[in-house]
């Protein structure tokens, strides 16, 4: 079936409160702009708690939610009882800069408008306010396996003198012993509410948003990182399945080799897992990760798939990845126990980087598409390069650039004159519209999914990038100024239709119609 997409952070979308896009009302706006467009699959990156270098990639929990990305603004209205008044946003900070996000001032400005929230929550009148703290118990108590864990961790990384990092804490809470974690859990309770009062809003408000995906029959693409931080609730609360030392610290961590992003290899750091033990287990941890990440979305991306072929492993003490070593991962096995807990999940295998025929039979025989980059094609030095156009496959996912790439326009740009050229006359374009005419390759291609980004729907430059990879600071805050409602769709709407993505062309019925939006 063939389909398009658009490839949008929420972080990323205009309006929302405390320098930073949310979940609310623009991003139902979004959905609405998708169905107009044509679009089917709305990609988003991991939705993850981040720290202040917003990076989503880097998370304290694989399973928990970011709470910056809650929207205000729905806290007024009576789904969630009236909890805030627009008064109480007198103080909003003013961005220094409207595009880009400022992820520390979301932090602050929104915990402190939650923890004024959850306050009048338990005392509230309102005639929908019981409901409220009715579901919020329920949501409690049916997450309570990954839920008590993260905002106890969450907590102790705030309060604790001797920092963050879990494995410098007193050793009765590095190594959670009962008591001490009891003991933590009423000493810290309030802070421990509020915590888990910020996960519901959120579940709240995205569950909102999916069901108006749904109406307007948008798939939501999720991202899961096939790495955790080591300072994570899902290390320290499950060290049994990391290759770690007595003392909890990693010996080898993972990262890639040298390749065009970088020349040193890309050191992550991140622990390694120990897939015996977690063989062991039926690979239970996994399987609840990728079922907490099923209930947010319709598809899932498994970033690095080619990790569960075979993993570089580095040494602790390297200061680059270059010496490294390929270690077998799990292979097929675990795939079959995903498609066993989770028959009707749709994978999607993200096999950039250096790809070897074991990893290409490992996705063939999980059954998952391929990802397939435009600009990876280009210059066609090697002109069976599977990311040039005429090598495609159906079974793939073609992007011009993904979220690691510039974006169109600067790519171009940045090619010199010769490149340029080779690309104009493998494309018989002239250039000039560089960002539509490599979108109008994209979406030409046999591949049955095309994901395109904002960034080249409106032709911005390299300003508008949202990472370099191997670049620590200054990613992931890309932000747009656009509003969402007003965008024209007849020309990508007429593209998606030439190439036969539309979905009025595979058969689907939305049960909202196109005509009618706005």
């Amino acid at each position: 079936m063939r389909r398009s997409g658009i490839l949008l952070h929420p972080t990323s979308l205009p309006g929302g409160r405390g320098c930073i896009g949310s979940i609310g009302s623009t991003a139902r706006d979004f959905i609405r702009f998708l169905a107009q467009a044509g679009q089917t699959v709305w990609q988003v990156l991991p939705l993850v708690p981040t720290d202040d270098s917003g990076c989503p990639y880097n998370s304290t929990s694989a399973m928990a939610y970011n709470t910056r990305l809650v929207d205000l603004d729905d806290l007024t209205g009576d789904d969630f009882a009236c909890l805030l008044s627009y008064n109480d946003f007198l103080d909003e900070p003013e961005p220094e800069r409207r595009d880009r996000v400022e992820f520390a001032t979301a932090r602050q400005f929104k915990d402190a408008k939650l923890r004024i929230a959850l306050s009048r929550l338990k005392t509230s009148n309102h005639f929908n306010a019981d409901a409220v703290r009715s579901e919020f118990a329920d949501f409690c108590a049916k997450n309570a396996a990954w839920l008590d864990d993260f905002t106890l961790f969450d907590t102790l990384q705030n309060v604790r003198p001797e920092g963050p990092l879990w494995s410098n804490w007193p050793k009765a809470l590095r190594d959670r012993e009962p008591s001490a974690l009891a003991a933590a859990r009423v000493e810290f309770k309030d802070e421990i509410e509020l915590r888990k009062f910020g996960q519901f809003v959120f579940y709240k408000q995205w569950m909102k948003l999916r069901s108006v995906a749904s109406q307007y029959n948008i798939k939501i693409m999720g991202d899961v990182p096939i790495f955790v931080s080591y300072n994570s609730v899902d290390v320290w609360a499950n060290r049994k399945y990391f290759q770690l030392n007595a003392e909890g610290k990693s010996e080898s961590v993972a990262g890639v080799p040298p390749d065009c992003f970088a020349k040193e290899g890309q050191l992550w750091g991140n622990p390694l897992y120990d897939w015996k033990v977690l063989a062991e287990s039926g690979y239970d941890w996994w399987l609840k990760r990728l079922g907490a990440l099923a209930t947010l979305v319709d598809i899932v991306r498994i970033d690095h798939f080619r990790g569960f072929a075979a993993f570089w492993s580095v040494a602790a003490t390297e200061k680059t990845a270059i010496n490294g070593h390929w270690v077998k991962g799990p292979g097929l096995d675990f795939f079959k126990a995903v498609a066993k807990a989770y028959p009707n999940l749709e994978i999607i295998a993200e096999d950039l980087g250096i790809i070897t025929p074991d990893v290409e039979k490992l996705r063939k025989d999980a059954g998952f598409p391929g990802m397939r980059v435009l600009q990876f094609g280009f210059p066609l030095d090697n002109a069976n390069d599977h990311h040039a156009l005429h090598m495609h496959t159906q079974d793939s996912v073609v992007y011009c650039g993904t979220h690691d790439n510039d974006t169109t326009i600067g790519w171009y740009t940045s090619l010199d004159e010769a490149q340029r050229d080779r690309v104009r006359r493998y494309l018989a374009i002239d250039g000039n519209e560089i960002a539509w005419q490599l979108m109008t390759a994209a979406l030409s291609s046999v591949a049955d999914l095309c994901i395109l980004t904002v960034q080249d729907i409106f032709s911005f430059g390299t300003d508008a990038r949202m990472n370099v990879p191997g670049i620590a600071k200054g990613n992931w805050a890309w932000r747009m100024l656009y509003n969402v409602a007003p965008w024209s769709t007849t020309r990508l709407r007429g593209l998606v239709e030439l190439y036969g993505r539309a979905p009025e062309q595979q058969g689907d019925k939305n049960t909202a119609s196109y005509d009618s939006l706005s």
